[in-house]
């Protein structure tokens, strides 16, 4: 599509809604040439809203009306996608790459890609242009569905809790001036942004090359046994570190050819309900790990993957202590593993059916009831290896837990109150989303309210109490998985930005910068702090 030919009042209306599930009024314009088509919108005097995958908008399209009125109007542009990526030439500029586009540079170790793929579009393109083992440090649990724009824009982190910036090496970005190509330091003027300084047009990235096998291990745990989860994850340090090789080298770490690029967390409600909806092979496969549950008297499972040149059976038997016969003190009697291939793919879709069934019942409006309301946990810490430290931070996830369950109690009868725990457990990053979700039937607005305020209460004493393990045990607190919006919440929580720590502070003060010199067409979405009000 040509920006000249773009007729925004001609366009259709966006179905998007705002964190509150209210209807926003914006167009929709899908297309290949996202710097053409932001260029055109800013000219015409529209506000932009990128929209990618739409696999996760938290405050992403979030604005009061008054502050489009000198606009005239909203357009929401989204990168238009293809079944498989277009392959082209290595000496393509990253300022010329369509939205669907691919361009390899084997020599360098570089791979190009257009706003709109997906990592798992990327990564084939490298396995058939590279090499099998070819691929992007880049692991979200939505690999399959987010767009390379949109993870860049959120700064979106997977289990092996690597923001995008530590395999990015250019980011194209388009904000109706000259494209601009960030590099180094400057990459952070986007990524976790949300898109209020400009839009991701293309990204350049550094590959490398993985282990040949995947696997997967769960291991039934007790949440309430902090002492043990945490030696667990002290003890699974080795196999967690990963030295980030040149661009195109082989990955490895002090495991050896084993590497753990993920320790996630599924609660035993969660695979319950998963396994509620689910269809097979998924459904079987979850029931056999619930009953390994009810075996082992454990109320979570510790979800463990990673890459490997050995079997199922070798790797159990490397990460096994020979004097406990245990993985850092929890047994092995009841633990499943999974190999490459279809099993892998069944392992994902019941790791990550938790997640996403809990984040689509919070958005589905259900007969003779209010829209749900919902609110997730998101505060990543990086732990040394002392396991009293992590033990600090999982105790302040096991009294909210305890809080969440009494308030359920307290409600019963008027508000539906449910809690989904699901994330990261990696020593590298330890960021355990804990999901509620408040229903409440037509008629009981008062009684919702009320249950939001004491679930939001609920949650800023989480954040004091994990900012206080931080400050107390020395830990480092790198801010939250959505980038600025997890920023802000956290400096609210915290009584304002002069309570953060110095390293915080000065990411606050980077992003507020980076907003308040974007252009009123993207900035308005950002909170009044950033906006500087």
């Amino acid at each position: 599509m040509s920006d000249a030919a773009i007729d925004f009042l001609s366009l259709p209306e966006a179905d998007l809604t705002d964190d509150g599930g209210r209807p926003l009024t914006a167009r929709i314009c899908a297309t290949h040439d996202v710097a053409g088509a932001v260029a055109a919108a800013v000219r015409a005097n529209w506000a932009v809203m990128p929209a990618g995958g739409l696999t996760s908008a938290i405050g992403s399209f979030d604005y009061r009306p008054d502050s489009v009125a000198g606009f005239g109007g909203v357009v929401a542009i989204r990168p238009k996608g293809a079944l498989a990526a277009e392959v082209i030439g290595p000496a393509a500029p990253l300022d010329g790459l369509l939205s669907h586009q691919v361009s390899i540079d084997a020599d360098r170790g570089l791979v190009s890609a257009g706003a709109g793929l997906t990592f798992a579009q990327v990564n084939a393109a490298l396995a058939e242009h590279a090499g099998p083992t070819a691929r992007l440090l880049i692991d979200l649990t939505s690999i399959g569905s987010a767009f390379v724009g949109g993870v860049v824009a959120t700064g979106g982190m997977g289990p092996l809790r690597l923001r995008p910036s530590r395999s990015l090496e250019a980011v194209c970005v388009a904000d109706g001036g000259p494209l601009r190509v960030l590099t180094g330091d400057d990459v952070a003027l986007v990524e976790g942004m949300q898109g209020w300084t400009g839009m991701v047009a293309a990204a350049r990235f550094r590959y490398c090359r993985v282990p040949a096998s995947e696997f997967g291990l769960v291991l039934p745990v007790q949440g309430s046994d902090v002492d043990t989860v945490a030696g667990l994850l002290a003890y699974l340090r080795p196999w967690t570190r990963l030295d980030q090789p040149e661009a195109g080298g082989r990955i490895g770490g002090e495991g050896g050819d084993t590497v753990l690029n993920g320790i996630e967390l599924v609660s035993r409600d969660s695979l319950e309900a998963f396994i509620r909806h689910a269809e097979e092979p998924a459904r079987s496969k979850a029931e056999g790990l619930l009953q390994s549950c009810e075996y082992a008297g454990a109320d979570w499972l510790a979800c463990l993957t990673g890459w490997s040149e050995l079997s199922i059976d070798d790797v159990l038997m490397t990460l096994l202590d020979p004097e406990t016969e245990t993985i850092g003190g929890v047994g092995i009697d009841f633990g499943v593993g999974f190999s490459s291939g279809a099993e892998m793919e069944t392992f994902r879709a019941i790791r990550e059916g938790a997640p996403d069934l809990a984040r689509t019942r919070a958005r589905v409006v259900q007969p003779g009831r209010l829209k749900p309301w919902s609110t997730s946990t998101d505060i990543n810490m990086v732990l040394p290896a002392d396991s009293s430290a992590i033990v600090a931070v999982l105790e302040a996830y096991a009294d909210y837990r305890i809080a969440i369950k009494a308030l359920s109690r307290e409600l019963a009868g008027t508000v539906e109150v449910e809690l989904s725990a699901y994330g990261h457990l990696s020593p590298a990053g330890l960021d355990p989303h804990h999901r509620v979700t408040l229903f409440a039937a037509e008629g009981a607005e008062a009684a919702l309210a009320a249950a939001r305020l004491a679930v939001a209460a609920n949650k800023r004493t989480l954040i004091h109490d994990l900012l206080f393990a931080a400050q107390r045990h020395g830990l480092a607190v790198t801010g939250g998985e959505k980038g600025a919006p997890s920023l802000v919440e956290i400096a609210r929580a915290a009584g304002g930005e002069s309570r953060l720590s110095d390293a915080l502070k000065t990411a606050f003060r980077r992003t507020r910068d980076a907003v308040m010199a974007a252009p009123a067409h993207f900035s308005f979405r950002a909170p009044a702090e950033l906006r500087g009000e």
